[in-house]
């Protein structure tokens, strides 16, 4: 299951999301859609959920919102702003 890097901080700032990353002190700014992503995440929604809400949400289809998923978990991951759901 994936889930939030207990190193990492953040807080909504007008519909965006604010990160800190409390290992080097860096900060990270969410767009909309990836604050959706990250608050699916911290109500502990696995990806298929997220995408499921999502294409809902966005009046789309389910195999392009899984390609956006998929990429920004990767990124979060590889980042290590996200931790598990491998």
């Amino acid at each position: 299951m994936l889930k939030i890097a207990p190193h990492i901080a953040w807080n909504n700032v007008g519909g965006e999301l604010a990160l800190f990353d409390g290992r080097d002190g860096t900060y990270h700014a969410l767009n909309e859609s990836s604050a959706a992503i990250w608050r699916g995440i911290a109500a502990g929604l696995d990806e298929t959920e997220i995408v499921r809400s999502l294409a809902e949400d966005h009046n789309a289809g389910p195999a392009e919102i899984s390609r956006d998923v998929r990429e920004f978990l990767d990124l979060a991951r590889t980042k290590g702003l996200l931790e598990g759901g491998d």
